[in-house]
């Protein structure tokens, strides 16, 4: 008996997040917001690139 994968469909921001936790080994967020700080921003922006890429179709519409 085979077995189905059943993963969500992943978004560019999702894609995007994994690499950035993968090469800042799962503290990507915590050095974004450093920085952040550290130039006097109260955000990383974050979540709202990935919430901008997930929203990117491919034929380059927003959905939303």
């Amino acid at each position: 008996m085979a077995f189905k994968k059943t993963r969500k469909k992943d978004r560019l921001g999702d894609k995007v997040e994994r690499i950035i936790n993968i090469i800042t080994f799962g503290k990507g967020k915590a050095i974004a917001t450093w920085i952040a700080n550290k130039l006097g921003y109260e955000d990383c922006g974050c979540e709202k690139r990935k919430n901008f890429l997930n929203g990117i179709t491919r034929d380059g519409t927003k959905t939303k």
